[in-house]
């Protein structure tokens, strides 16, 4: 038995994947281990594994397998894992010096199922923003990924919590699941996992544009399964994810696209009886940004004074195909 897990899906990341471990085995002692899994890298990833196995053997084990993807990777992980705790770290990210032990300090408190701390979004040249941790119920839906945040493994194997094993919104159905099923999560004050801009990662480029495989009403769907309406919070992140689905995938989309995906959404929308009146002030989601609440309201009256087709012809640049 190992304190802590960090699992680390590798796929084509030959480029990174260094600089991911050497900031996660600069702190590794030999109740840590970092369980990396190559899933079916074609370029030299494997082989950086393999070596840095060799040489961290104590921390390090390596597993090869086939390309099954990411959601499928992480549920491995979750099943391989030898830690009392464990968190994910993304093979093109990379954590500050004092990121386990922080959350490692936070999640000893007694009952502590899950903490959630804050992160940076960096280039190769900057740092383009920072998300730092709220107080309240809002702030753990605002961060939908696994990472920047710490589990107790025996709560995801006891509440069968998994990534959903589907192209679009893998994390945002592990996440909820998890939140819906505790009561006992931490809010950590600390940003310490920096999440790398990488133009030519698949969450970069497989959302860009609506891809007629991948339906984001299944995936609310099968969240709305798990998790239901169980408080206002849950109500809004539906609209919220609904929105942000419209605007950062519809705008490479041609804008009969757009509306046509408008209306599937909130129509499911409809169907679960979900409101749509969240003002743009508002203390009920304290920690939403005001562009993201701007964005989010603007929509909804465009939606209430059927305007949504105008605004799809003046926001879409796709072409409609011939």
């Amino acid at each position: 038995m190992k304190l802590l897990t960090i699992i680390v899906p590798v796929y084509n990341a030959e480029k990174y994947v260094r600089r991911c471990l050497d900031s996660i085995l600069c702190q590794c002692t030999p109740e840590y281990e970092a369980l990396l899994i190559n899933d079916g890298s074609r370029d030299q990833s494997l082989s950086i594994l393999r070596e840095y196995g060799e040489r961290f053997s104590d921390i390090v084990r390596v597993i090869d397998q086939e390309n099954r993807g990411a959601a499928a990777t992480r549920n491995r992980g979750i099943q391989e894992a030898k830690g009392k705790y464990l968190c994910f770290v993304d093979n093109d990210d990379f954590v500050d010096s004092d990121y386990f032990t922080r959350f490692l300090t936070c999640m000893e408190k007694p009952n502590c199922d899950m903490v959630i701390g804050g992160y940076r979004r960096v280039s190769d040249k900057e740092v383009k923003f920072e998300v730092f941790p709220k107080q309240g119920e809002w702030y753990k839906y605002m961060i939908a990924a696994p990472w920047a945040k710490i589990y107790r493994r025996d709560f995801l194997l006891k509440n069968q919590i998994q990534f959903l094993e589907y192209g679009l919104g893998e994390d945002v159905f592990f996440s909820m699941t998890a939140y819906a099923a505790s009561d006992h999560l931490e809010t950590l004050d600390y940003v310490g996992y920096n999440w790398f801009y990488n133009e030519e990662s698949v969450s970069n480029t497989s959302q860009r544009g609506f891809n007629p495989k991948l339906d984001p009403c299944y995936l609310l769907e099968r969240i709305y399964e798990k998790v239901g309406k169980r408080n206002i919070y849950c109500e809004y992140f539906y609209v919220r994810y609904a929105v942000w689905y419209l605007l950062f995938s519809g705008k490479a989309a041609d804008a009969r696209s757009f509306e046509k995906e408008y209306r599937r959404l909130f129509a499911w929308l409809n169907d679960k009886k979900i409101p749509l009146r969240f003002p743009v002030f508002t203390k009920k989601v304290p920690g939403e940004s005001w562009s993201v609440c701007l964005a989010v309201n603007l929509l909804l009256v465009l939606h209430k004074f059927h305007m949504v087709s105008l605004f799809a012809k003046l926001y879409c640049r796709g072409k409609v195909d011939a």
